[in-house]
């Protein structure tokens, strides 16, 4: 479904005041109360404003006085399977190397209502949890290795981190060494932090724990036996990805791939394949100075490269078909902009799912839901398969007429390039009439593609209007800077992921900050400040983030103050 993040930087250069700009949008799911929260913390050693999790300490991405930053998932490959070998005498005894280990058990219950209590164990050996069940309740069904081979997880993530001092030495670090040593000790998950300070240097530095790996890759399930197999510690902070001042003046992280092909580690395999990150880069080679106003265009895009690249393979069919011969002029006229108005953005999306389908989905056995995102169980939780798929596919098609992928599995029928593409227009043409019908007034990717707020006791039906928010239609995809995207199907399925915040700092005038988030600072339903800043969201209005006291005074609604006793 996509989830992730964009951040970017600019050096003074690039920049009309000729101050840094950064700007941040995290892309997490669409809720409420907001997932994030703003705050503004002023004490002896700190002053810092930005974006906070609730309950959590610290800003993670904001400013200080002197420098800012923001966070894009870096999607490292921070975990492994490994097959594991039991003992013939004890299924909790597993080998490694020479020699037996006993894994630890614990056993969890778990109350049910009229019955006795669920008993879950929990067994784990030095990789991790074993996922036996978990693993088999996803995929479904019966499966011969998984009843019989035991399967752990090693992941970064259960190794005791130090993510939370990271976060609060980075509010206090005023430059580049302060920055990058704060960095190091960020410990999961792993984040690509863009950089720039008051003085007007930029920098950008990938930061986490990601596994050392020797003879391994973690492609596919190691024998855990084998000591060659095993992590060899971290990469170590130092060695990471990092830039400072790039000759360009540009820094763009979008989840996708940062470090190049002559970098020494291995950091995974599964990145965003990079059309957002091209469309950004493609948006700020445009001119040679920027404001704040393009900043905020450019978070707010809903370009797709994808759709650019793809496109001209349907305009170039033929058809009798009335209908389909309107869906190839709409997509002639396109501007490959997934507005929420387009019709041609609704017509490509379908396109898209029907050729996903055609090529890949018939082949894909059991996992085909996983897969394409349409289950719920987190063992495809964020998987990246659809966006590959596509821009695989866009390759193929490219390059072969004919191709294994374009054939009819189920029928055992070979389809060349020209009747895949006729096919997968046909269909979609089919179900847009059925579904939204027979004018293309009707058609706009908005009525599609629509987001709705929910709260964890809005799917309660006689409370649900009181906690959650209609849906709305919006636009942008999974390719789009501005990034919403939602499980695979048709018709489409809510949006789910969305940039919850959206943050642009023209560094060293903190006053002229600015920021939305998609929800309020409220989690209560009845205040005002409960969803006060959707509509501000969703047409790309932001407020002031005031920084020093007069211009906080200035705009202050209430004044909390507490006291503590005696």
């Amino acid at each position: 479904t996509g989830q992730g993040s964009n951040s970017w930087v600019l050096s003074p250069k690039h920049s009309l005041n000729r101050r840094p700009l950064l700007c941040a949008d995290p892309h997490l799911t669409a809720q409420l109360p907001a997932v994030v929260y703003e705050v503004h913390l002023s004490g002896p050693d700190t002053e810092v404003s930005g974006m906070t999790y609730p309950g959590m300490p610290g800003v993670f991405i904001g400013h200080n006085t002197q420098a800012a930053w923001g966070l894009a998932n870096a999607l490292a490959d921070t975990q492994d399977l490994f097959v594991e070998r039991a003992h013939p005498e004890d299924p909790f005894t597993f080998a490694f190397g020479e020699d037996w280990e006993a894994a630890q058990v614990f056993e969890e219950k778990i109350a049910v209502r009229r019955a006795e209590p669920h008993v879950e164990r929990i067994v784990v050996t030095r990789h991790g949890p074993l996922i036996n069940s978990f693993v088999r309740r996803s995929v479904g069904g019966a499966n011969r290795a998984l009843e019989s081979t035991p399967i752990s997880l090693r992941w970064a993530g259960h190794t005791a981190g130090t993510v939370l001092a990271a976060v609060l030495k980075l509010n206090r670090a005023d430059d580049w060494e302060a920055f990058t040593a704060a960095l190091a000790e960020w410990s999961s998950p792993p984040q690509n932090v863009t950089y720039a300070d008051a003085r007007g240097n930029i920098g950008y530095m990938l930061a986490g724990r990601i596994p050392r790996r020797s003879t391994n890759l973690g492609l596919v399930p190691a024998p855990g036996w084998d000591p060659t197999y095993a992590w060899e510690g971290w990469i170590p902070a130092a060695e990471l990805p990092r830039v400072y001042n790039p000759p360009s003046g540009i820094i763009v992280a979008a989840n996708n791939k940062m470090a190049g092909d002559d970098y020494p580690h291995f950091l995974g395999m599964e990145f965003d394949p990079g059309w957002r990150a091209a469309r950004i880069e493609q948006m700020l080679g445009e001119k040679e100075r920027f404001t704040v106003r393009d900043m905020e265009e450019m978070q707010q895009d809903n370009g797709s490269l994808l759709a650019k690249a793809f496109t001209p393979w349907f305009t170039l069919l033929y058809s009798e078909d009335p209908w389909e011969k309107v869906a190839i002029q709409a997509l002639r006229k396109w501007n490959w902009r997934m507005d929420s108005d387009s019709a041609a953005g609704l017509i490509f999306h379908y396109l898209m799912a029907n050729l996903l389908e055609l090529t890949f989905g018939d082949k894909l056995g059991q996992a085909r839901d996983g897969y394409f995102a349409r289950t719920g169980t987190p063992l495809f939780v964020n998987h990246p398969f659809k966006l590959r798929a596509e821009t695989r596919l866009l390759q193929i098609i490219g390059e072969h007429d004919n191709s294994y992928w374009y054939a009819d599995a189920a029928a055992g029928r070979q389809r060349d390039r020209h009747e895949l593409l006729q096919e997968a227009l046909a269909r979609s043409m089919k179900s847009i009439r059925r579904v939204y019908g027979d004018s293309m007034l009707r058609w706009a990717w908005g009525k599609a593609h629509q987001v709705r707020f929910t709260h964890p006791l809005g799917s309660a039906r006689l409370v649900g209007g009181f906690f959650n928010r209609s849906p709305l239609p919006i636009g942008g995809d999974a390719t789009t800077p501005n990034q919403t995207s939602a499980p695979f199907g048709l018709p489409p399925a809510l949006v789910q992921t969305i940039p919850v915040y959206r943050q642009i700092f023209e560094v060293g005038t903190w006053d002229r900050a600015q920021s939305v988030i998609a929800g309020g600072q409220s989690g209560h339903p009845l205040s005002r400040l409960y969803d006060d800043q959707i509509m501000m969201w969703r047409e790309g209005v932001y407020h002031p983030m005031p920084w020093s006291r007069d211009a906080v005074m200035n705009v202050a609604a209430y004044r909390l103050l507490l006291e503590p006793e005696g």
